[in-house]
């Protein structure tokens, strides 16, 4: 079995154990815990994900074994392409925020303190990094790459990335309330997680923005041999993202099919084209190691 294949049936194993775990968890928990603010159904379910996953890990070493990296794309050169990736994508969402300002869609100014400015923005960074890391180790390195072994590119492009796309609208309800023990709470709480596909006209710009998103970062593992460009891209918008609202605010709560509505940004035809422009510099700027 695939080291991809073995991975996504870890990741079922482990959201099936938390389907079943968490409602007892959740149960003793609650009659157990000395507080009395009970914790929500959806932290327990995502500590149970949690646990069951490091278990698995450390069930299966050989998963753990450094192997892992370079057959997912992390190598012992190219780390500088971490940072020109992280400028390019930062880059390309300022200049987005150029176009909204022109347009209307977001009234710049700073209401934050300087250091509060700061502070947000290390965390930002942080978790930049840290998405940007993981989810290309996940989604490119270990599915992508995976599937061009075993499948034409074309599948491969299409597959590995349709499924991050989709991956990002599995949302867990706002509201999801248990009464005692309730041995199937964790199964509708799946269940309800799947509700944004119920009317797939809502996700359908979000999917394509994040599929060509997918794209790109594929592209950019392909043209490069290694996964750092595609971690500094990934590292680069997660960021600009997060810290956009820091220097500005939008107009309205739907920007709609130009910049988006849910999620922002992502589902904008607008941005669709400058995801499509940075493909075109990745492919300019890995001229050079194909020649």
């Amino acid at each position: 079995m695939k080291i991809y294949q073995k991975l996504l049936l870890y990741v079922l194993i482990a959201v099936v154990a938390a389907a079943v775990l968490s409602p007892w968890v959740f149960a003793a928990w609650n009659s157990f815990a000395s507080s009395r603010r009970e914790p929500a159904f959806e932290q327990i379910f995502g500590g149970v994900f949690i646990a069951a996953g490091v278990l698995l890990l450390v069930a299966t070493p050989s998963l753990l074994r450094p192997r892992i990296l370079r057959d997912g794309g992390i190598v012992s050169s190219g780390r500088r392409n971490v940072f020109y990736g992280f400028l390019l994508a930062v880059a390309s969402m300022a200049l987005l925020g150029v176009v909204m300002v022109l347009t209307g869609a977001i009234t710049p100014g700073v209401s934050d303190p300087l250091y509060s400015i700061v502070r947000q923005s290390g965390k930002a960074l942080v978790t930049a990094l840290m998405v940007g890391f993981l989810e290309e180790l996940f989604f490119r390195g270990m599915l992508f790459r995976g599937l061009m072994e075993n499948s034409r590119p074309a599948v491969a492009f299409v597959v590995a990335n349709l499924f991050y796309a989709v991956s990002h609208f599995f949302k867990p309800p706002e509201e999801f309330l248990v009464a005692g023990i309730d041995p199937l709470a964790g199964f509708r709480f799946l269940a309800l997680c799947l509700a944004p596909f119920l009317d797939p006209a809502a996700i359908l710009p979000g999917v394509i923005g994040l599929f060509l998103i997918g794209v790109v970062l594929s592209y950019a593992l392909v043209r490069t041999g290694s996964l750092y460009l595609s971690i500094g891209l990934h590292a680069g918008w997660v960021f600009a993202i997060k810290t956009l609202s820091l220097y500005g605010y939008f107009t309205r709560a739907d920007l709609g099919w130009v910049f988006g509505a849910k999620p922002k940004l992502v589902s904008g035809a607008a941005t669709w084209v400058g995801i499509l422009l940075v493909g075109c510099v990745v492919h300019v700027m890995t001229r050079r190691r194909l020649s």
